[in-house]
């Protein structure tokens, strides 16, 4: 069983790229001592400092570590969650004195495209505090970088492929035993010849094995405003834009609904009434979601809910219960209006049906919200315009995730692994090699200057949408 350490405020500063405020949580179970021995010879357990690096965090718990840092406390391992939330005019002398009270063995990154190289430059600050520590970064952009890339990110000691929740604890453990990391699955490591990688570990089938990050007391809870919620991972789709299909191998786990509503409970009892929940298809399974639906709407929770999902798992029955348990926004994938793209993307969406699909979810009381894209395969400036107006008349508010975004070649994706099949052009040849080819590229029907003009038609239906919203305010 955790228990909630004190929370405190660390600066960082421009040594690491920016000046912000740190959060940190502290799980503590353990003396300060890193992996060594007392006197009288009782091994003392290790500890781990992870980061959450901006501009990831908000006003939401940031869940994926929590799920770390949980099921590091299952394994004995203090941990410790720092969250760089704000710019501050402070210097990296702060963050340099924590690390060097706290000790920790490990410190561990979670690191995105947006991210990365903010957790690079940090890294380098953890060296300079204390040159044996082991650092070492995972996430997204962590699982599917080439196994090479660490060559170019000399402060960095272990990349972690896959989750978290089982890697980690079995990495901190086998250098709290001094033993032969070799035999950990799923990481990178740099080794006395050279780079070496690991086979992957099998993936946890049953996700209420890993323990709450809610439930465990990882969080101090007047510090955020909404809970995310993680009740089920994978998705069965394969659209070429995305990585989960990779990740996952086309297959959902989940939690039970006694779980999530265990989970949503511990959230209640301390003032939580924000839930966003990150699955990628949240109503994959109708059943268990009306089944939650029930739970909440049988324990009277006042919650606002935001959940994802496609426009062919619902129906107006479940949208009605959705609602009348607190569901206030759905958001849908559509990407495009026109087939020939969705085809190239392996996006299968009846048009028909996705705008019935609104109108019922407008008509249950819950607004909906759709995802975009535009310099996708196959798209002209005339299509990706032809998907905002279909947005338009529908009366979806062009803000938000229902803004527009342009593709982004991810790590993991086909687009990014097979760009000539999608008639993507690259236009930077040389990058580091944990920077993917993100938004720098042209394709064969949009360039770079087409691309900006839609971004801009998107921005300019944005302001307008805004300028309305405004003006019916004042009235």
């Amino acid at each position: 069983m955790t228990r909630k350490g004190p929370w405190v405020r660390i600066p960082v500063s421009p040594f690491i790229g920016d000046r912000s405020t740190v959060l940190v949580s502290s799980t503590k179970m353990a003396r300060p001592v890193p992996f060594v021995s007392d006197p009288e010879g009782y091994h003392l357990r290790p500890k781990v400092l992870l980061f959450n690096l901006p501009p990831l965090g908000g006003d939401l718990f940031p869940v994926s570590l929590g799920y770390i840092a949980a099921s590091l406390a299952s394994h004995n391992i203090d941990s410790v969650i720092g969250e760089i939330v704000e710019i501050t005019p402070r210097s990296d002398r702060d963050i340099s004195k924590f690390i060097l009270k706290y000790r920790p063995d490990v410190v561990g990154l979670a690191v995105y495209q947006v991210n990365i190289r903010l957790a690079v430059q940090l890294s380098k600050l953890v060296k300079k505090c204390d040159p044996s520590i082991v650092v070492a970064i995972g996430g997204p952009q962590a699982t599917f970088m080439p196994s090479q890339a660490l060559a170019q990110m000399p402060a960095v000691d272990v990349i972690i492929r896959g989750e978290g929740e089982t890697v980690l604890p079995e990495l901190v453990n086998c250098l709290f035993r001094q033993g032969d990391i070799s035999k950990v699955k799923g990481i990178v490591f740099r080794g006395e010849k050279g780079i070496y990688e690991t086979e992957p570990g099998p993936l946890v089938r049953n996700l209420d094995a890993f323990p709450s990050p809610y439930q465990t007391g990882v969080f101090r809870w007047s510090d955020h405003s909404g809970a995310a919620m993680l009740t089920s991972r994978g998705c069965t789709y394969n659209c070429g834009f995305c990585y989960t299909p990779s990740a996952f191998g086309r297959k959902i786990r989940k939690h039970s609904v006694r779980r999530v509503l265990d989970d949503m409970s511990a959230c209640v009892r301390h003032g939580m009434r924000r839930f966003f929940f990150a699955d990628p298809s949240f109503t994959f399974d109708k059943k268990r979601v009306r089944a939650i639906m029930q739970g909440i709407i049988k324990k009277r929770w006042r919650v606002e809910i935001w959940c994802e999902t496609r426009s062919d798992l619902v129906d107006a029955q479940l949208l009605n219960l959705m609602a009348k348990a607190g569901v206030k926004y759905i958001a849908y994938g559509l990407e495009s209006v026109d087939a020939a793209v969705n085809r190239a993307l392996n996006k299968r969406i009846d048009l028909r049906q996705f705008a019935d699909t609104i109108r019922m979810t407008q008509s249950a009381g819950i607004e909906p919200e759709v995802f975009t894209l535009y310099g996708l395969p196959k798209q002209t400036r005339e299509s990706a315009l032809r998907t905002l107006r279909f947005l338009q008349g529908l009366n979806i508010k062009i803000s938000y995730n229902s803004a527009g975004q342009q593709l982004f070649l991810f790590f993991g994706t086909d687009v990014f692994n097979n760009p000539l099949k999608y008639g993507i052009r690259l236009l930077k040849k040389r990058a580091p090699l944990y920077l993917s080819a993100g938004t720098d590229f042209e394709t064969d029907w949009m360039t770079k200057k087409d691309i900006a003009f839609v971004a801009g038609k998107y921005k300019e239906a944005a302001r307008e949408m805004s300028s309305i919203k405004e003006g019916t305010d004042a009235a």
